[in-house]
């Protein structure tokens, strides 16, 4: 992966592989495990009564995953 992705880049490429009908473990595996903005390893929690896997990324914001998809808090 490309050391100057952003976190954009990063998000759309998880966005672009949900929509292709990738799961979570094949995202981890494929796109994010390794990547230079990875900090650290998922972490699961339930917000709103809802499963979300969150990321955290070097920038201190975190990648969340949710069966809806992918997205940067």
């Amino acid at each position: 992966m490309p050391a100057h992705d952003t976190v954009d880049d990063l998000l759309r490429k998880c966005v672009d592989a949900h929509g292709r009908g990738a799961d979570f473990p094949t995202v981890w595996q494929t796109i994010l495990k390794g990547h230079p903005l990875i900090a650290g390893v998922p972490i699961s929690h339930i917000v709103r009564g809802e499963p979300v896997l969150s990321v955290p990324l070097i920038t201190r914001q975190h990648l969340d995953y949710t069966e809806r998809g992918y997205s940067i808090g």
